[in-house]
């Protein structure tokens, strides 16, 4: 009960901390959140499913910012900004999609990694706090990506063939919209602050392993 009480705290005065990083540097999050993600892979390398976790959300986050990047260059040579937002939040949602689905299957995942190049150490493989919880972030990033996916269309009704005097009347819809960045990054940090908080609590954890983990997987 004691590390469960120290985890939520972590969590909710970290995320504070690093949004507001992210807010007083631009919200350059995806910079911000591949130098912690690297800080944590390293701080857990001892920690084998944390491990995992950081090290497949360092390459996503990387593949994100490479892509947003491109379609940000896009932009700039001339495309239309209503399709540089679709570009970029359907990008968004696909990143955090491919990501979901990742967390959903990672136990799986990190148990097959295991099996081909350390088999005898597959009862170091277990479901953590931050699985679950960083599913749930990540369901989040979802519903927002769609959120401003549908809003970017809603604002640009015109260019899809909607009357101008009708589609006019949706020009100021952007709840949304207009905040993406901050709901973002305050996501992001909450994704940073699970694992720093996790690493901190399974660091606590005894040696002995689960008991549901007593029989090897087949």
């Amino acid at each position: 009960m004691k590390n469960s009480w120290y985890f939520f705290l972590l969590v909710i005065l970290m995320t504070a901390a690093f949004a507001a990083i992210h807010y007083y540097t631009d919200f350059a999050y995806q910079i911000h959140t591949m130098v912690l993600l690297v800080v944590l892979t390293c701080l857990s390398r001892q920690l084998v499913n944390l491990q995992h976790i950081s090290v497949a959300l360092l390459a996503i986050t990387a593949v994100e910012y490479v892509l947003i990047k491109y379609i940000l260059e896009l932009s700039a040579s001339g495309l239309p900004a209503y399709q540089g937002n679709g570009f970029i939040f359907g990008s968004h949602f696909i990143v955090d999609f491919v990501t979901l689905l990742f967390l959903k299957y990672r136990v799986s995942l990190s148990l097959r990694y295991i099996k081909h190049t350390s088999s005898n150490n597959w009862r170091s493989i277990y479901m953590t706090h931050a699985d679950p919880i960083l599913y749930g972030i990540y369901f989040a990033f979802i519903l927002v990506d769609l959120a401003a996916f549908g809003e970017n269309i809603i604002r640009n009704l015109e260019h899809f063939g909607v009357d101008e005097s009708f589609a006019k009347q949706f020009w100021s819809w952007g709840l949304i919209y207009y905040n993406y960045e901050i709901l973002k990054s305050i996501l992001l940090s909450c994704v940073v602050t699970t694992i720093l908080a996790t690493i901190f609590v399974e660091r606590q954890r005894p040696d002995t392993p689960d008991e549901e983990l007593e029989s090897e997987p087949k």
